[in-house]
């Protein structure tokens, strides 16, 4: 510590009046680099978003040259790529100390949230990013466009209505997520980080999600074991009493159906069980297709994992299959053969069989709509949300689950009922062919 506290003390002071200032704008940003860029285990690396602002790009540099940010592996030309490690043991000495300068500016930051430069440009991003966006027409070759219009036809809607229609949607749900925002407890769950607008082939696409949905569920397998949990997320802002207390079952089958229906169909339908019973599934011996995790494959061949596959897949019945199967192999590596040789007497998913899924899939819950079934999905999780907070109840949610403090289960039924008629009628009946 000793030679990199030396290090640290050539590099970071800054000297004369006008040296004061500076070392004081570099450490702000520095602290907000250190507040907003968490990671999730220690060998996971960060990257920086400096949104092309050239004063965090030479905080940056000076701190990896004071031994704060610790640059790893390779990466592309330009600074805007690299990914670091944080110093914290370092950081802490110098910036955590009996002075706490870092304290000192978190709570500044509450009353002055201008020093909080991260924060400060990622609403900018927001704002920008928010915006309504669409391909229009001329920016898209003739080609293309017809190729759009062609594959509009078997998702069930007019494209060029819906080029209308999200003149108005897409403005109107981006200013009821700014409505919601202002009222958030915490800035961190203001973010959305995905959008909505048409691809350069004129289709719809985007999902937006927040900060939140980010935060690993302690009760599911994760790929890198988090330092921090949503649950202790939720303690860190002070929501330690939030908790889930509603969840949309089946939701992209169900939105589905609406769209297919203007049916909004209550929890007591599950759709992958009607699924399963319909290809009749559960007569087979040895292995059954199960709605949730199956304990052979870990939740790779659940109803709801293979309903995604089929529902947003493309090609003919026997490219999906085969997608299906890579997949597969990639996940289950050299155990691939040992499965399917324990299963030899028992239920193997073959081609027809997948087939059977795939036509039952159509017939209960419609036709796909790709990924126009994230927008209306959004649009009204938003709406029982604005709702909420109207009746002064402050609600997060992580894609179809709600997070709140206290048990709202059937008024949040109540309100997803009626508020998915009212998306229905307004923008899902007007564009169905």
């Amino acid at each position: 510590m000793d030679k990199e506290l030396k290090k640290f003390n050539e590099v970071w002071p800054f000297v004369n009046q006008r040296g004061e200032i500076t070392q004081r704008k570099y450490e702000d940003i520095l602290f907000s680099i250190w507040k907003h860029h968490p990671y999730w285990k220690a060998d996971e690396p960060i990257q920086i978003d400096a949104f092309r602002d050239p004063t965090i790009y030479r905080v940056i540099e000076r701190a990896e040259k004071a031994g704060l940010l610790k640059k790893v592996g390779n990466y592309q030309v330009g600074i805007s790529n690299r990914k670091y490690h944080k110093n914290h043991s370092l950081f802490n000495t110098v910036f955590r100390n009996a002075e706490n300068k870092y304290k000192l500016w978190n709570d500044d930051c509450k009353n002055n949230p201008q020093r909080d430069i991260i924060l400060k440009l990622r609403i900018k991003k927001y704002k920008d990013t928010i915006k309504y966006k669409k391909i229009k027409p001329v920016d898209i070759t003739v080609s293309e466009r017809k190729k759009a219009i062609r594959k509009s036809k078997s998702y069930h809607y007019d494209l060029e209505k819906l080029y209308k229609l999200s003149e108005e949607i897409l403005p109107k749900y981006n200013r009821l997520i700014e409505k919601m925002n202002k009222h958030a407890v915490d800035e961190q769950l203001m973010f959305y980080k995905g959008e909505l607008h048409f691809d350069n082939k004129g289709l719809p696409t985007g999902r937006p999600y927040s900060y939140f949905c980010s935060t690993p569920n302690p009760n599911k397998k994760q790929k890198i074991v988090p330092l921090e949990t949503r649950a202790e997320f939720l303690e860190k802002i002070g929501l330690s009493d939030y908790y889930e207390v509603y969840d949309v079952k089946c939701e992209i089958p169900r939105i589905s159906w609406l769209f297919h229906t203007g049916e909004w169909k209550d929890d007591s339908y599950d759709f992958y069980n009607e699924i399963i019973k319909d290809t009749e599934l559960d007569k087979y011996l040895g292995w059954t297709l199960k709605r949730g995790q199956d304990k052979y494959t870990e939740y790779e061949d659940s109803m709801k994992s293979l309903f995604m596959r089929i529902y947003f897949g493309k090609g003919s019945y026997k490219q999906s299959y085969n997608g299906y199967l890579d997949n597969k192999l990639k996940r289950l590596g050299d155990d691939y053969m040992d499965y399917w040789i324990a299963q030899d007497e028992g239920f193997q998913l073959d081609l027809d069989i997948w087939k059977e899924i795939c036509i039952s899939t159509k017939k209960i819950c419609g036709s796909s709509i790709g990924a126009l079934i994230f927008w209306f999905a959004f649009f009204i999780q938003t709406e029982v949300k604005i709702e909420l907070l109207k009746r002064g109840k402050v609600v997060y949610n992580i894609y179809d689950g709600f997070y709140y403090n206290q048990d709202i289960k059937n008024e949040i039924k109540e309100l997803l009922r009626e508020k998915a008629i009212f998306v229905y009628n307004k923008y899902m009946k007007v564009i169905k062919i």
